[in-house]
């Protein structure tokens, strides 16, 4: 099965409806950088896996790689889908198409058996022909050198397919699980019947116990009569009701405590509400706050006489300024037509200066009583407010004398109705004593009640212990046999386990011969690309049982990862890749991808390369290689041999106007003449 073409429309790059066409035997993609030849790879791996697998993050800043899988450039495309079309060396075809609305048109179990043998595949197989297929540029590395040794097993596994013949190991598995899942019944089931046994032996120890405090039965059934009203049922009814009945009771007395010790707190209270400490602070407190409300009256009439001086005084202070300004408002004006300029009266201005003079006078000689007044007003109110204070504390006194007694009233009354509520004479309200005296009698009463009920439970428990003992042996012959059960299951999951590990370790032997396979080939590539002058060899190592790893030497014990240069390495990497892709025995895809495979390669080492690719390609494998470099492509053009029946054709790729990607020139490359190079030959021996 070979590529035959891939048509893409909005994918990635490519804004418009592209068609490549590859040739049967090879196709070189030619373009610089950023032109969509690794597009082509992501088409193909994207059509028949539905994912882009390059990427080691594929979200960041909320956003993820699918939103990036069509355009998103200027412009609308016409569609969203990409088509990869394939053909059998028989001429049959077949094609897959994958759209942004609809998905894929074909399953992923009918691609598979199209491209891969029935029964031989791997896991997850499509992403295993895709990773062993299309090698990357930015891969070559991170899936051979860089690696982990378990990894780069599991990479050769996987591409080795699946062990053919019956799965013992799944089988060892199963065998292993189910031993494993009745182990852990059995398990349980034994804890159970441990746990049942260990209940019943600690009954039995109770009853016994309970058993050895027998007594006088008709003495005990006689107090159940007279402590309760179980009389004419069974025995076992009687001693139900008698343990409800105690319960109750026990409820009861605890209440009965609680009364007492009220009854004890009411009667303190009493005693000092009568005693005469407590009488003659009430009556002191009643005559310190009638004082003290005399003295705030007494207080008050101070305050408001202080207050009306003052406006008295405010008010004669106004009328002298009045008159001032007065007098200096005249002094300034003077007389007018021999005349008052106030009260238009005939005067001569001798009188009218004598007027003033007197009226200086007069002011001169006032003294304001203002500021004494306001001393006299700050003084009351002192006073005022020191009554008022020694008045609230006097009334506070009063009212904790008056809620003393109206709390011992409240209590009283309280503590009266409970008593009548439980049928007790309300009289014991006011004697402690005999109430203590009740109490007591009915804590022996309980007693005597549960006394009794244990005797019953006693002659009840002789005739148990004779069951339980039964029962007893019955649990330990359960627990014998759960025991011995259990034992037997531990011995087959030891037998599953030595099972499974056998397997394991057969199936890792016959891996290990599978491998050998590679190991021929993978130096054979090494050797031909060359990537170190003196390491002209490489080895592979196997180690571990259960789990698995898979080392790469050089020289003397070297680790390539770690000797090697960057250039070296991809050439190192390229050799176990290709050795990876030729060891597929169960693949039936016959194309090999490369994307631009030379970065920090040599010219020496990618002259090798292509002489690798072209030893393949005769081998029938059709190669798709995607370079950068024109004068390579136009080697790879020269070296990959087209054939009448498998020609090549190379495709140039560019940007078009708007910013998308497209084929600018497509060129099928004739084959070569039949004899070239016989007459080559013999011109030159004839030059």
């Amino acid at each position: 099965m070979r590529l035959d073409y891939l048509e893409l429309c909005g994918f990635r790059g490519f804004r418009e409806r592209q068609r490549v066409d590859f040739g049967p035997g090879f196709t070189v993609i030619c373009g610089r950088n950023g032109v969509g030849k690794s597009t082509l790879c992501d088409a193909v791996e994207f059509a028949l896996t539905g994912q882009i697998d390059k990427y080691l993050v594929d979200k960041a800043a909320k956003e993820s790689l699918d939103d990036y899988v069509w355009w998103r450039g200027e412009g609308q495309p016409e569609a969203h889908f990409v088509t990869v079309g394939f053909r059998a060396d028989d001429g049959s075809a077949f094609a897959v198409t994958r759209s942004r609305e609809t998905g894929a048109d074909r399953d992923a179990a009918r691609i598979e058996a199209m491209l891969c043998v029935p029964g031989a595949k791997p896991e997850r197989a499509l992403q295993q022909v895709c990773r062993t297929s299309i090698i990357r540029d930015e891969w070559i590395a991170a899936l051979s050198l860089d690696l982990t040794e378990t990894q780069r097993f599991e990479l050769v596994r996987a591409a080795l397919g699946a062990i053919e013949g019956p799965d013992y190991a799944a089988k060892a598995r199963e065998v292993l699980s189910a031993a494993e899942g009745t182990h852990n019944a059995a398990a349980h089931a034994y804890e159970e019947a441990r746990a049942r046994l260990t209940a019943a032996l600690t009954d039995l120890e109770e009853t016994r116990d309970v058993a050895l405090k027998a007594g006088d039965i008709a003495a005990a059934l006689s107090s159940l009569d007279g402590l309760t009203a179980a009389g004419g049922q069974d025995l076992g009814s009687r001693v139900s009701a008698a343990r409800q009945a105690l319960a109750g009771r026990r409820l009861g007395l605890g209440e009965m405590g609680r009364v007492a010790d009220e009854v004890r707190a009411v009667t303190a209270l009493r005693d000092t509400v009568a005693g005469p400490d407590f009488r003659a602070g009430r009556d002191a407190a009643a005559v310190a706050a009638a004082e003290a409300e005399a003295a705030v009256r007494e207080a008050r009439h101070a305050l408001e006489a202080a207050e009306a001086r003052l406006r008295r005084e405010q008010e004669t202070d106004a009328l002298a300024t009045s008159l001032a300004i007065l007098v200096d408002h005249g002094s300034r004006v003077g007389l007018h037509d021999d005349r008052c300029p106030l009260c238009r009266a005939p005067q001569g201005a001798s009188e009218f200066e004598t007027g003033l003079a007197a009226a200086r006078e007069r002011l001169a000689a006032r003294h304001s009583g203002v500021p004494e007044a306001r001393a006299e007003l700050a003084a009351a109110r002192t006073r005022h407010e020191a009554a008022a204070e020694i008045l609230r504390e006097t009334e506070a006194a009063v009212l904790r004398f008056a809620s003393a007694e109206a709390e011992l009233s409240a209590r009283e009354e309280a503590l009266s109705a409970e008593l009548v509520r439980r049928s007790l004479d309300g009289k014991l309200a006011h004697d402690a004593g005999a109430l203590d005296a009740a109490v007591q009698a009915e804590r022996s009463r309980l007693i005597d009640l549960e006394r009794s009920i244990l005797t019953l439970e006693a002659s009840q428990a002789v005739e148990r212990v004779t069951d339980l003992e039964a029962h007893v042996e019955a649990l330990r012959v359960e627990a014998d046999a759960a025991g011995d059960r259990l034992a037997r299951v531990r011995t087959a999951v030891t037998t599953a386990r030595t099972l499974d590990r056998t397997v394991r370790r057969t199936n890792a032997e016959i891996i290990d011969e599978r491998l050998a396979v590679i190991s021929p080939l993978l130096n054979e590539l090494y050797q031909r690309l060359r990537p170190h002058s003196e390491w002209r060899t490489i080895d592979y190592g196997i180690r571990g049982d259960v789990k698995r790893f898979l080392s790469l030497r050089v020289g003397n014990g070297l680790n390539p990862q770690f000797v090697f240069s960057s250039g070296q390495r991809r050439a190192a990497g390229l050799a176990f890749l290709l050795s990876v892709h030729l060891s597929r025995p169960w693949c039936t895809w016959r194309t090999l991808m490369l994307d631009d495979p030379v970065q920090h390669i040599d010219d020496f080492r990618a002259l090798h390369l292509v002489e690798v690719l072209s030893a393949l390609q005769r081998s029938g494998r059709q190669i798709v290689c995607a370079v950068e470099d024109p004068s390579l492509a136009e080697l790879l053009c020269r070296r990959l041999i087209s054939e009448p029946m498998a020609p090549g054709r190379r495709h140039d790729l560019d940007l078009v106007s708007g910013g998308g990607a497209s084929v600018t020139r497509s060129t099928d490359i004739a084959p070569a003449m039949a004899g070239v190079l016989g007459r080559t030959r013999d011109l030159s021996a004839a030059g």
